[in-house]
Order: C-alpha cells, then sequence, then structure tokens
C-alpha cells in the first residue's frame, strides 16, 4: 500500500510566498530604474538597492539584467491579455473604451512609455536580447489572434485576412499610436485607436462564399 505524500509544512509555504513577493519586488524596483536610467545605465547593484535586497538576489531570481527586462515585459502582456479576455466576454464594443484607456495610460506615463522604447530599442543593438523580445512578441501575437479569432468567430463573418495577420496590424497599430500620442499628443484623440480598429474590422469583413 503506498503511502500518501506528505503535506508541505507551513515553512515551506512561508518561503515560497517570501520568494514570491521579492520576485515581484525586485520587478518593481527593475521597473522604476530602467524608466529613470535607462537600460544602458541601469545597474542592477541599484535595483537590488531599491528592492531591499543583495546583488545575489537579483541573479538567483532573474540570472542577468536581460532576462529581468524580458520579465518585466511579460509580467505586463500577462496582465494585460488577462484583462481583455475578461473584458472581451461582454463583446467587442464594450471592450473599446478600456482599449482605449490602456493606450493613453502607456503613452502618458513615463515608466511603460519608456520601457517599451527601451526594449525596441536594446532589441536593435543587442541580438541576443533582440531575439529574447522576438520570443516574446511571437506569444504576443499568438494571443492576440485567438482573441481576433473569437471576435470573428462571435460576429459570424470572414475576413480577408487571416486571424494572425489582423493580430499584426492591430497590435502595429497600438504600438504606433502609443509612440505618436507620446510625442505629438494632440494629434491621437482618446479614443482613436478604438474608432479606427471598428472601422479596420468592419472593413475586412467579407461577403459570404
Amino acid at each position: 500500500m503506498s503511502r500518501p505524500a506528505p503535506e508541505p509544512s507551513p515553512r515551506a509555504g512561508s518561503r515560497a510566498a517570501a520568494k514570491a513577493r521579492t520576485h515581484e519586488n525586485l520587478l518593481d524596483a527593475g521597473l522604476s530604474v530602467f524608466a529613470d536610467r535607462g537600460y544602458g545605465a541601469a545597474s542592477v547593484e541599484e535595483i537590488a538597492r531599491r528592492a531591499g535586497v543583495s546583488v545575489g538576489s537579483v541573479y538567483a531570481h532573474f540570472s542577468s539584467k536581460e532576462n529581468l527586462f524580458l520579465a518585466l515585459i511579460e509580467r505586463r502582456a500577462d496582465r494585460e491579455f488577462a484583462a481583455a479576455e475578461a473584458e472581451l466576454t461582454e463583446g467587442f464594443d464594450a471592450v473599446l473604451p478600456a482599449l482605449d484607456r490602456r493606450l493613453r495610460e502607456e503613452a502618458d506615463s513615463d515608466h511603460l512609455a519608456l520601457l517599451g522604447a527601451e526594449a525596441w530599442l536594446y532589441a536593435v543593438r543587442s541580438p541576443e536580447f533582440g531575439a529574447g523580445l522576438a520570443a516574446h512578441q511571437v506569444r504576443v501575437q499568438q494571443v492576440l489572434a485567438g482573441l481576433v479569432a473569437t471576435e470573428r468567430e462571435r460576429r459570424g463573418v470572414r475576413w480577408s485576412l487571416d486571424d494572425a495577420e489582423v493580430a499584426a496590424v492591430v497590435n502595429a497599430l497600438y504600438q504606433g499610436l502609443v509612440q505618436q500620442r507620446r510625442l505629438h499628443p494632440e494629434s491621437v484623440t482618446d479614443d482613436l485607436f478604438g474608432r479606427t480598429l471598428t472601422a479596420l474590422l468592419r472593413g475586412l469583413e467579407t461577403p459570404p462564399p
């Protein structure tokens, strides 16, 4: 007769919780330092100091500054996708105000806008980091394509582009409008992304066969 697996001790649970808190604190500190200093000038030492941990703890959690940077981007994407999936249950029209709000928040936020700019610039300069960011973008495109497919099926229509192509265009539109609003706020009105996305999807509809 096999013995039941031992239950984890309270101490083990406490250690896991402490590790998770340190992980999040390091990400928060990294976001602040990268935005304030830029990627190149940001140091692991300053990130550790702001998080209140040792430099060794930073490397224990992320192994490198590049991986911490990528983890920041992944965390933000995970939160955005979770919110989008929840909002889409009420239909596309209901999610548009939230999408417009998120675009404004990113463009108007020093930390978020600078983080995105730093990621792109460093990816161009560093092939290794660029490969990591490209892998992240592949995941982003896959998730977006799934959301696009859900909306297409909900509408019961066909589009002249496939789901992956629509996802690529939507992602590029969002990122481009963030950059444009950051440089010239008056040129990107508060609801421009939502209105453009509505027109885009309507224009992609094809007559039934």
